[in-house]
């Protein structure tokens, strides 16, 4: 079998991040041979982070193509540089190098509150709820992960390389949904909905039935009419404060008070078993003995398991050319490399590459946007429902706040805010795939196209005549990914799949909760952003292997319900390996006190994670506790209620910006639970020129968050506004299609080729 490109590169890691400890992981896990300078992992951590890791005292940085150097809990003692003109290095850290939170130290409790995700999550009568331990801190490694990718494809193509850096705050603010976007469009703050995810449409959350729990997700106004009838709730429509069937889905107190009863009375799989049938999106909420006893990731041969029988999480993605595999590697041959002036990467390091982009709502359109602003020229190949229909109602207007100034206009396919994030750095072509032209407009662009991707359920494509079969005939060297929600075998292939249902099968809404409470939805649909970045390394993966390799042809599998586990896989070996997990709040084992404490103000709150004794002694010093400085950690956790009542009774004193200074002035992780108007106009990511202004012709001038990895050689750039709908419809057919003015015409005339949603 052909060498990969992975396969041939030598990786350092320092520090024990998880972030830094996940970036390595995937390296390594996929050909790379990686070392571990001083590993203190657990063994349930070495488990899941080292089993592909050659782990000791070698420091072979100096020979390194990459070296991957991590803090979890505050700045670097000594950022390196790379050695050699070639060697890449990347940085993580919970905040940037440089600007006013450089010092700070951090815990993925803090970094959620300054990220602005933890006030989405939890009750809005309670203190805001922390997902699962750490998960944003996976996701900053997936993101280091890009950032090296990107960095080795500049290697690949000019001998050169060049420093990265990552924060976990400018990940976990890149990675809102329509949070930021509300606010930037109307001034809407969003927060928290209780036991669901926050966001516009009910019901999106976690329910009780009779013998458990199901995630639902009804989000489209056809699967709300679905569930109305299945569930024997028709009535609601005659409900007084009914007007449309909008009415209902925004309603969910109205909601809730018939459908919760009636849920309670089901058993659960058979709920999953109806509602799939009726193309409901529906899963079970896994605990870790489901996930392992799952029939479908037994089908799919999903679990590594060791010697010893425990199960470790196989392939967050999967590549037809390209081996993931368990166990230390060492290195086959040297890293190929080609003498490209850096001057032909001006976009990024994708520049010259195209991807026609089919995907829809988050997960894919994200990964695609990851590649455009790598460089990449996307183009969206939209089928003509993607955005909204012709006219939207006002109470979907109302309640989503998506359109600038709450006004949809005369074109509100062009002046949504959730379509036009991810639809930044591309362009647009509309075409009616369903029929027959559509199709041959389609597959004559494929020669001039380097990636297709898309999110389709796998029954879709074939039923456009575009399967993988297909496509590959009309361009034999096209990299494909597909990223079905549980892949494109097993039992649950063809169940309809959205992120607020996969993280409860996934297990993480069972790993979230108050303490000694019920599962909790967290307020961000993980999976879908995770399957994104993931989506988006698989791609630059197969990429390099092309440039390095001549590996062409290249199918990726992303199934976005195995990335989800991958995020919480050290949780699933150590409910194997230790004690079976607990909820516990925001409460963390080996630090005392962690809390999330209200604050002076409406809903203001400050979240502090004591991590030693040092941090117990700073926080003693600020609160005037000097009676309780001699605790030590196993004292703190015994009488941690105590604390926090004595900590809750400080912090309602004091306002949460001010407070957040002093703590970390002193020495203490702490940060203030930021809204969406606090994360866009904070400082430290002003420092680093996080958010870019662009000019929409429809929809005004809004700021987006960039791409959370900064390269220092070819950094990743956002270059255009989101294209209005098939505004490159003439590029598309003319040079890429290469059709004639007549049959571009007819196309149009006849709709096969659009510039509006059907009527």
């Amino acid at each position: 079998m052909t060498v990969t490109a992975l396969e041939s590169l030598l990786v350092m890691e320092i520090g024990t991040s998880v972030a830094g400890s996940y970036a390595a992981k995937l390296f390594a896990d996929y050909g790379s041979e990686v070392h571990v300078l001083g590993s203190d992992h657990t063994p349930s951590q070495t488990l899941f982070f080292d089993a592909s890791k050659h782990v000791g005292d070698s420091d072979l940085s100096t020979q390194a193509d990459v070296i991957i150097q991590s803090s979890g809990s505050g700045p670097l003692d000594t950022p390196l540089e790379p050695l050699r003109p070639d060697q890449i290095v990347l940085r993580i850290t919970p905040f940037a190098g440089t600007g006013p939170y450089a010092d700070w130290k951090s815990t993925d409790l803090v970094d959620a509150a300054i990220g602005g995700h933890l006030r989405l999550s939890g009750d809005p009568k309670r203190e805001p709820l922390n997902g699962v331990p750490d998960l944003v801190h996976m996701a900053a490694g997936v993101t280091g992960f890009i950032g090296a990718l990107a960095a080795l494809m500049t290697r690949a193509r000019t001998g050169r390389g060049q420093l990265v850096e990552t924060s976990h705050q400018e990940v976990i603010a890149a990675l809102h949904q329509f949070s930021l976007l509300r606010y930037t469009h109307t001034g809407s703050i969003l927060n928290r909905m209780g036991n669901r995810y926050s966001g516009p449409g009910t019901p999106i959350g976690a329910y009780e039935c009779a013998d458990g729990w199901i995630g639902l997700a009804i989000s489209q106004s056809d699967q709300m009419e679905r569930l109305l009838e299945v569930t024997g709730l028709v009535t609601l429509l005659d409900h007084e404060e009914v007007d449309t069937i909008y009415d209902v889905m925004t309603n969910q107190e109205l909601l809730d008070s018939h459908l919760i009863p009636y849920l309670k009375t089901q058993p659960r799989d058979d709920l999953v078993d109806l509602f799939q049938a009726l193309r409901l999106p529906v899963a079970p909420i896994s605990d870790i003995d489901d996930l392992l006893e799952d029939p479908h990731f037994e089908e799919r041969d999903f679990w590594d398991e060791t010697t010893d029988g425990v199960k470790s999480p196989g392939p967050p993605f999967r590549l037809s050319h390209h081996k993931w595999e368990l166990g230390p590697k060492k290195r086959s041959g040297m890293f190929a490399s080609s003498d490209e002036p850096v001057t032909h990467l001006a976009d990024g390091p994708l520049t010259g590459l195209r991807v026609l982009d089919m995907t829809r709502v988050w997960a894919g359109p994200l990964a695609a946007r990851v590649l455009a602003d790598l460089g990449a020229e996307v183009l969206m190949t939209e089928v003509p429902w993607t955005r909204t229909p012709l006219e939207v109602p006002q109470s979907y207007v109302n309640s989503t706040h998506f359109f600038p100034d709450d006004h949809a206009g005369e074109r509100p396919w062009n002046r949504t805010g959730f379509h036009n994030k991810y639809a930044n750095n591309k362009m647009s072509t509309v075409i009616e795939l369903d029929k027959p032209a559509g199709r041959d407009f389609f597959v004559r662009m494929l020669p001039k196209v380097d990636v297709v991707i898309e999110n389709y359920a796998p029954r879709v494509m074939p039923n456009f005549g575009l399967d993988e079969t297909e496509l590959k005939q009309h361009n034999p060297d096209l990299t494909y990914v597909t990223m079905p929600g549980y892949g494109r075998t097993g039992p649950y292939k063809d169940w309809v799949a959205y992120g607020p249902t996969i993280d409860g099968h996934a297990g993480h809404t069972w790993l979230t909760g108050y303490r000694d409470d019920i599962p909790w939805k967290c307020g961000i649909a993980w999976p879908d952003p995770t399957a994104g970045l993931h989506a988006a390394a698989a791609t630059i993966v197969a990429l390099l292997d092309r440039q390095c390799c001549g590996i062409t042809g290249q199918t990726v599998e992303v199934a976005q319900v195995e990335a989800a586990i991958n995020m919480i896989g050290r949780h699933v070996v150590a409910a194997q390996v230790d004690e079976p997990p607990q909820r516990l709040g925001n409460r963390r084992p080996g630090r005392a006190p962690q809390g999330v404490y209200k604050c002076q103000g409406d809903d203001r709150w400050i979240a502090i994670s004591v991590v030693d004794d040092d941090c117990w002694a700073a926080l003693c010093k600020v609160t005037g506790w000097s009676d309780l400085e001699e605790l030590d950690a196993a004292q703190r956790w015994r009488d941690h209620d105590a604390i926090d009542a004595r900590l809750a009774a400080f912090t309602a004193q004091r306002n949460d910006f001010s407070l957040m200074m002093e703590l970390q002035a002193a020495g203490v992780p702490a940060g203030a639970v930021f809204d969406a108007a606090d994360v866009v106009n904070d400082p430290q990511l002003a420092s680093t020129q996080f958010f870019v202004p662009l000019a929409h012709p429809e929809a005004g001038t809004h700021v987006w968050p960039r791409f959370a990895a900064r390269l220092a050689l070819t950094p990743a750039t956002m270059r255009r506004p989101a294209a209005t709908m098939g505004q490159h419809n003439d590029f598309a057919a003319l040079q890429l299609a290469e059709l004639d003015n007549d049959t571009y015409s007819a196309l149009l005339n006849s709709g096969v080729i659009r510039t509006t949603p059907p009527a």
